[in-house]
């Protein structure tokens, strides 16, 4: 392994981290709220997760340098913002939407960051 293959594993490791991570976190969600609109969010980031599991482990992805598991963190962020929209009449179902949206306003600032970094590691090691 050399060392753009070590960095890109680095990141892709980091962004699909974070949205397989928080896709089986909310996934109680999908079993507590009670109205289907509620569920829909959860429902989408468990998907998220599992597709950035499987976008990782497929081939030899993990090492490429490639956008897409910045792009999953950004979609999940569009997700909770969504949920958030759908659940902002009921006080009692949106407090996870609120945590949730922070979470990926921060992580998609972080992955922004990292792939931009990245970049210009990859490019001093070129």
């Amino acid at each position: 392994m050399n060392i753009s293959d070590i960095l890109n594993r680095g990141f892709n490791l980091l962004a699909t981290s974070i949205t397989a991570l928080a896709g089986f976190a909310f996934a109680p969600e999908i079993f507590v709220e009670t109205d289907w609109p509620d569920k829909i969010d959860d429902i989408l980031l468990f998907i998220l997760g599992l597709v950035a599991l499987w976008w990782y482990k497929t081939g030899t992805r993990s090492t490429s340098r490639s956008v897409v598991p910045a792009v999953l963190v950004i979609l999940a962020l569009i997700v909770k913002f969504g949920g958030l929209l759908i659940e902002l009449g009921d006080p009692d179902a949106m407090g996870d939407d609120l945590g949730g949206l922070i979470l990926f306003i921060l992580a998609a600032g972080l992955v922004t960051y990292q792939y931009r970094k990245t970049k210009r590691l990859l490019a001093e090691h070129n």
